[in-house]
């Protein structure tokens, strides 16, 4: 089999440092100066790039360092003669910085500009190191062959930079597009689509058949300081951060925005609900109250086909009402089945509440108010009367008063399970639907 140009260009490097033992032992002797190149290279980004001045952030900064190394270890490889086998791709750690930099909407500019940076820094301090080194004719030789390699080097990973950069950005365009679209309209409805275009799209985008499927719903809680809330902006943030979190080694994802929310069909190898819950809770997507970009999100238990899809997306959306600000991830699974009931009641079982429980909840004065709060402390409290009266702060005798009240008012004996079931349930009816009962 035929060397690829990669391996041929990195091949031919390795034979010119072969030759020349100086130039080996300068760019050899980097390796020990990581963090010096490191500080160096971005320091003079900051100052001379705004595109890196308005991107720059502890995640940010961590992988331009992850990414400096990387690229110091390519140079000294090269240098030592000790690159990978062939066949490998040599550049694909710059591949790789450019897909993370086009998914965190890094401009191909401020990438580039990097590389002339790293350039700069890389000829520098190896035309330094070579003044002490060696005799005139000898540090020439070295200083015109590292001069036309670092020249080749930046050139070639520029390149590959740039091509990575725009097939990943491509995938991000793609979701604005019509076909993106039809592909989300598709799958929601259950669809898997005979169209070789969407069929490709949902390949790049990681979502497979034969391993679990999940939906997400997010939506934006409204701030409690009442500013209003910049609706399509907001949601677009969400995407991003979407994106950002769920990483295409773990997830397969479709995100988009719709309806006036964020819906993302999303598959991993296992347990995808749970694990898109864990990565969200760690990203701190419930968590951004602070700016008015905190949000709620629905999750769906796993589906195993396509076919299943419409059902998760109905348990996201349930799931989604279920959320709150206290709570704002919230996993279809973790609702309370009894709250789910009480939520979801229609118009014929809300006729059923008993007068006993109407007057109660209109009652505004303070009586009414302390028979609710003490069956519902007493159920949580197990029926214990001493437990119940320490929560709330009062006399046995008031509990048992109180409890004896109840039982006047409804006909039902609250110390019985029966009876304190049918209360709690009545309660919490009228407190979630309210008014809303059929006359």
């Amino acid at each position: 089999m035929q060397d690829s140009r990669p391996d041929r260009l990195v091949r031919a490097w390795s034979d010119l440092f072969r030759k020349d033992p100086l130039a080996k032992a300068v760019v050899a002797g980097l390796r020990e100066r990581a963090d010096q190149i490191w500080r160096h290279a971005f320091q003079l980004l900051q100052r001379e790039s705004p595109e890196y001045r308005n991107s720059v952030d502890d995640e940010f900064a961590e992988e331009s360092k992850a990414h400096c190394n990387e690229l110091l270890r390519f140079v000294v490889a090269v240098a030592v003669g000790e690159t990978k086998r062939p066949g490998l791709d040599p550049f694909d750690f710059v591949r790789t910085h450019a897909r993370w930099r086009a998914q965190h909407r890094v401009p191909l500019i401020a990438s580039l500009h990097a590389y002339r940076i790293a350039h700069r820094t890389y000829s520098e301090l190896s035309q330094d190191a070579l003044a002490l080194h060696g005799k005139p004719t000898e540090i020439v030789r070295s200083q015109r062959m590292l001069s036309d390699f670092w020249l080749e080097l930046f050139d070639h990973i520029g390149s590959v930079l740039a091509e990575a950069h725009a097939v990943e950005d491509g995938l991000i365009v793609a979701q604005e597009t019509h076909s993106y679209v039809l592909l989300i309209d598709d799958l929601l409805r259950g669809v898997t689509s005979s169209d070789s275009e969407l069929q490709r799209l949902c390949a790049l985008r990681g979502i497979r058949p034969g391993v679990p499927l999940a939906i997400a719903i997010a939506k934006p809680l409204l701030p409690v300081n009442g500013r209003p809330v910049d609706l399509e902006v907001t949601l677009r943030s969400f995407a991003r951060l979407f994106e950002q979190v769920l990483s295409p080694a773990v997830f397969g994802r479709l995100v988009d925005v719709r309806n006036n929310q964020l819906t993302a069909i999303v598959c991993s190898e296992a347990e995808t609900g749970r694990k898109l819950l864990q990565v969200l809770r760690r990203g701190g997507l419930g968590k951004r109250a602070a700016n008015g970009h905190a949000a709620c999100v629905g999750i769906s238990r796993d589906v195993a086909e396509v076919t299943r899809l419409p059902e998760a997306l109905a348990e996201a959306e349930i799931a989604l009402q279920f959320a709150s600000a206290a709570h704002p991830l919230m996993h279809f699974s973790d609702i309370d089945l009894a709250d789910l009931l009480v939520r979801r009641a229609d118009r014929i079982a809300l006729r059923l509440i008993p007068a006993w429980a109407q007057r109660l909840h209109a009652g505004e004065d303070g009586q009414s108010r302390e028979l609710s709060r003490t069956i519902r402390a007493f159920t949580d409290c197990n029926f214990n009367v001493k437990r119940t009266a320490h929560v709330l702060g009062v006399h046995t005798n008031t509990v048992y008063f109180r409890l004896n009240r109840m039982k006047k008012l409804s006909g039902l004996d609250p110390r019985s399970y029966a009876g304190a079931s049918t209360m709690l349930a009545a309660l919490r009816l009228l407190e979630i639907h309210g008014g809303a009962q059929a006359s």
